[in-house]
């Protein structure tokens, strides 16, 4: 996440957020098997994946320099089977999965790059790299990526289209994701779809988003802007997997902060979401780029799930050919 300015507090942040009711028609899709499967086979796996995000903590890279993050998703990529395109625009990674069964292609993005912080950090596996650190969530924004391709490469027979996993360099610097554009990246395939997320400062359970201008654009990032429809059929499958009061409504889009995933929705209509990675009870407040940042670990499984209810929903909405 980019700042053009000072860092707003946790207060401020939070008093653009207000718990949504949707009426109980809108949590009345049907989930089948797949979900089911989806879920238990990320319950059996979280263990992996905190591990993986304890050792990206522990080995962060800034914009530019992300070698090894690269070749950790490379390679856990190749092992689930997915197609895999490495050095786009930069240090970028693409993996393709490829569904059993016809349908669209659906893209989702997690960025890679730590930045620099001398702050001591408050975790039990602090980084390894002098001065440079994961505060802004990165580690666990690879991590859920990681995550929801096993999870979806786990019932890919049963998977309608494809899902290209963009994990994306040098968003601190709000380059990259204008470079692995020109480098090509859609020159395969334009999803008819994009989605991804960032973490912030609500309690582990809580997604929040909303439709048009999300994030203002600034003199380095383009901001982001939701595609209306796609917000409206994404918030629906979120709220039939976990029930309403898990989606909370932002309200007017926070000042000082923005994100180059609006790179992507200038090519492609996209949705990107807000994640609640900190603990109340716990004294995590998990506001990014602040010296003491850290999370709870339970938003991984928790950020698997719910991008898997998205991008499923997708897959199967462009199936039945419900597209915008």
């Amino acid at each position: 996440m980019v700042y053009a300015s000072a860092m707003p507090k946790v207060a401020a942040w939070l008093s653009v957020f207000c718990v949504l009711s949707l009426p109980a028609s809108s949590a009345d899709a049907q989930r089948g098997g797949v979900a089911e499967r989806i879920a238990a086979h990320v319950d059996a796996t979280t263990a992996e994946w905190v591990a993986v995000r304890r050792d990206l903590h522990q080995n962060p890279e800034v914009s530019g320099q992300e070698v090894r993050t690269a070749k950790v998703v490379a390679d856990h990529l190749r092992k689930l089977g997915l197609e895999v395109r490495t050095g786009v625009g930069g240090h970028g990674v693409v993996g393709i999965l490829t569904g059993g069964r016809p349908g669209p292609l659906v893209a989702y993005r997690a960025d890679m790059d730590a930045v620099r912080s001398t702050a001591p950090d408050p975790v039990a596996f602090p980084s390894l790299v002098p001065g440079v650190r994961h505060i802004c969530g990165h580690d666990v924004h690879v991590t859920i990526g990681l995550g929801l391709a096993s999870a979806l490469a786990s019932v890919k027979a049963d998977l309608p289209g494809r899902v290209m996993f963009i994990f994306q360099p040098a968003e601190e610097r709000a380059t990259g994701a204008r470079a692995m554009l020109d480098a090509g990246l859609f020159s395969a395939g334009r999803p008819e779809a994009i989605f991804g997320l960032h973490s912030a400062p609500l309690d582990v359970g809580l997604v929040s988003s909303k439709p048009g201008l999300m994030m203002h654009p600034n003199q380095v990032a383009p901001g982001v802007t939701n595609h209306d429809t796609l917000f409206a059929s994404a918030r629906a499958d979120l709220v039939a997997t976990f029930g309403a009061a898990a989606f909370s409504d932002l309200g007017a889009p926070p000042d000082g902060f923005s994100e180059d995933f609006g790179a992507f929705q200038a090519e492609v209509p996209g949705v990107f979401f807000f994640l609640g990675m900190g603990n109340a009870a716990k004294g995590i407040a998990a506001m990014p780029h602040s010296p003491n940042f850290a999370v709870d670990e339970a938003s991984i499984p928790f950020g698997v799930k719910a991008m898997a209810a998205v991008v499923v929903g997708r897959l199967t909405a462009g199936r039945a050919g419900k597209r915008e």
